[in-house]
């Protein structure tokens, strides 16, 4: 008998980590590729896509999205 794989836990940290790794692949295309290139397109739709799964992941719908910077007064 194999392993039981243990689906219904995700390690959330571990996978935003990788997330933002490739997120900010498909941003390095999205930002040199020809606008409205094939390339252009696909890096915006993965952009997209990861976006939508670290909201699912964290209920946070601008994840990824820089945040501005308290004063601490």
């Amino acid at each position: 008998m194999g392993k039981r794989t243990q689906r219904g836990h995700v390690s959330t940290e571990q996978v935003l980590k990788k997330l933002s790794t490739g997120r900010q692949g498909a941003i390095q295309v999205h930002a040199q590729a020809r606008i409205n290139s094939d390339e252009y397109r696909a890096a915006s739709a993965v952009k997209d896509a990861i976006d939508d799964l670290a909201e699912q992941l964290t209920g946070d719908e601008s994840y990824f999205h820089l945040k501005p910077h308290s004063s601490g007064g």
